[in-house]
């Protein structure tokens, strides 16, 4: 904590034993509506701090019930992350709050301490901490109202700790880091608003109290931790407050951090801090969860996902400029991987398709058909190194090429059941076919907003961009759709979602090999990052990225969404890159990320697969064919 520059000659506190057992040293911090102090108990030998308000204030007995049901609430939350309060008592008429003295300082003296700016995996020392206690307070039906840098504490031993519940509000202690200088050192609470502006959602405005109200000013400490700036900065409270109702938290200028983070980390923070509570994390530990990734250290944040370091949380992969990271998921049990042997039965009229074709030869029985086939899928050690190698020569550098990112594509042998695989990912057209005749409406379209890098309010398959209509682009893949509303699609169309283990294989074959045209990376053959610009571009744009059996777009298109649950809840896989990657790692097809089955993106698309009852081989790319349809090699 920062000591007062006032005169303790003039503090008449000082000097004073309260209750006969405190006896105040010096004043740590002074507020609009009262005074911080260190004091000795007397009584264990021990440093404590006492919090006093002012006396003027106690003179309004709503002031006063609120100071003293702040105390009685603070008292009700047990964790070890959440300061204890150790007693309270009356000074003449003024009361007074005993809480533990921590002597690890606060979080707003560390980051200085740091040179304005903490790395990913400086933040994530204190976060996962600070995320369980906020939640343990929300599922007290309590909020805290006032997270900021100030207001997490650190022990002897650097463990972080939640502090002033309420207090802090009731109190009103200086804000360093309010924006505006004539206003920092006045009220927290202003007319009913209680908290720091600077670090309140836009909620705030119309006092809308959920928990998702804290996480937003967690996700505002993150953004300042790592940037060293406020998302968002105004002449008056009142005026930061509009300007986060008006406006979505700029996104951060990687240049200025002082470690690379990977853009599903920037995603989890962009999506902490959206304007509508509703698209926040389920809880503050979720949000800790996202952004825990590899390069940004993983740390354990109390759940099984994050101690496998690879748990994705708001968004998806997308790697620009300075990104280089990627995300794998835990090894579930090999008889997990079984391609599904589930058909659906609702087709409606099939839309026109470019020509289906399954991946690879498979082994004869005494009739010259197979109904099954064994395959080994993921990566040995030596292709890691591989993958490890490529990560580097792209561009990829410190923890976004350490082993452990890829070391989760285990090697596993899959039994898969004949299938066969749309030769191209489903495209505008196709899906407005379907909303044409279904009336159905996306998740983005019922939840008001997807993802472009930040939260976009005006995205959906409609419109991949605001200014750009995905009817006038028939060809391009569909994009904005969630894994919910992919198998939708699939199930109208005849067909299902593609198991993991039947993409891998479609997209590398028998022989096993590292892209889907061979072994050797060639940035002509699919659509990599070039620039700013949208890169989405008619499907079978790159026809020399195809498989030997003639599947496009399996790489640098757009990422595609599996039927396959990744182990971490309800999250499902997907695969293939995007157009907004650029490391030559993450477009093998044994490379892959996951996200919750409701989450959409402009660089998220899917296609389907559908049942055979046997394996030709006489082709190595059987089709499903109907009067009229060609051969996927044709």
């Amino acid at each position: 904590m920062e000591e007062t520059t006032a005169p303790e000659s003039s503090d008449p506190l000082v000097g004073q034993r309260l209750g006969d057992r405190y006896e105040v040293e010096r004043a740590l911090d002074r507020g609009g509506m009262g005074t911080v102090y260190l004091a000795r108990d007397t009584r264990l030998g021990r440093l404590v701090v006492v919090k006093v308000p002012h006396a003027r204030l106690m003179a309004d007995p709503t002031f006063r019930r609120r100071f003293l049901n702040e105390i009685d609430d603070l008292a009700t939350h047990e964790h070890p992350a959440i300061l204890r309060i150790e007693d309270w008592g009356e000074h003449g008429e003024v009361p007074y709050a005993v809480v533990q003295y921590l002597p690890g300082g606060n979080l707003r003296e560390r980051i200085d301490r740091q040179g304005g700016q903490q790395t990913l995996e400086e933040v994530l020392e204190w976060l996962p901490t600070i995320a369980r206690a906020l939640d343990t307070v929300h599922r007290n039906g309590s909020l805290h109202r006032d997270v900021k840098p100030a207001n997490i504490l650190f022990d002897a031993a650097g463990h972080a700790v939640l502090s002033d519940f309420g207090i802090a509000t009731a109190i009103g202690i200086a804000d360093p880091d309010a924006e505006t200088q004539a206003e920092g050192r006045e009220l927290t609470v202003v007319g009913g608003f209680v908290g720091s502006p600077a670090y309140a959602p836009p909620e705030a405005i119309d006092r809308l109290l959920t928990p998702a109200y804290d996480q937003y000013s967690l996700a505002t400490v993150v953004y300042l931790a790592l940037t060293g700036e406020l998302p968002f900065s105004g002449a008056t409270h009142e005026a930061i407050l509009i300007a986060k109702e008006k406006g979505a938290a700029p996104a951060l200028d990687r240049r200025k951090l002082r470690a690379p983070i990977s853009r599903n980390a920037e995603r989890a923070l962009a999506r902490a801090l959206s304007r509508q509570p509703q698209n926040r994390f389920p809880s503050c530990e979720a949000f800790a969860e996202a952004l825990a990734t590899p390069g940004g250290a993983a740390l354990p944040v109390g759940s099984a996902s994050t101690l496998r370091a690879l748990a994705v949380g708001a968004g998806v992969l997308l790697l620009g400029v300075g990104a280089a990271l990627f995300w794998t998921r835990s090894a579930p049990d090999p008889s997990a991987s079984s391609a599904s042997s589930t058909s659906s039965t609702s087709s409606a009229s099939e839309p026109s398709r470019v020509g289906r074709a399954s991946a690879a030869p498979a082994p004869a029985d005494a009739s010259g058909l197979a109904a099954a086939i064994e395959v080994q899928l993921g990566s040995t050690p030596e292709e890691v190194d591989r993958a490890i190698a490529l990560c580097r020569e792209g561009g990829g550098a410190g923890g976004a090429c350490a082993r452990e990112v890829f070391a989760d594509e285990r090697l596993r042998v899959a039994r898969l059941t004949p299938f066969a695989l749309d030769r191209t990912e489903v495209t505008n057209a196709d899906f407005a076919r379907f909303v044409d005749e279904t009336g159905f409406r996306t998740d983005a379209e019922r939840r008001g907003t997807s993802f472009d890098v930040t939260p976009c309010a005006r995205c959906s398959w409609r419109s991949p961009r605001p200014d750009r209509d995905a009817r006038a682009h028939p060809r391009d893949p569909v994009v904005h759709v969630s894994w919910s509303d992919a198998r939708a699609y699939c199930r109208w169309a005849g067909g299902r979602l593609p198991s993991e283990d039947e993409w891998e294989y479609a997209a590398r074959g028998r022989d096993r090999r590292t892209f889907p045209w061979g072994d050797a990376w060639d940035p002509s053959r699919l659509r990599v990052a070039r620039d700013a610009a949208i890169g989405l571009e008619p499907v079978g744009s790159h026809p020399d990225g195809a498989t030997p059996e003639g599947l496009l777009d399996l790489a640098g298109s757009v990422w595609e969404w599996t039927a396959t649950p990744s182990g971490d809840g309800e999250r499902r896989i997907f695969k293939g890159g995007s157009w907004m990657d650029r490391i030559p790692a993450y477009f093998r097809p044994a490379a892959f990320s996951d996200q919750a089955p409701d989450y959409s993106s402009i660089d998220l698309g899917f296609r389907c697969a559908r049942d055979l009852e046997r394996w030709s081989t006489e082709d190595a790319s059987p089709v499903e064919r109907r009067p009229g349809e060609s051969s996927a090699r044709d």
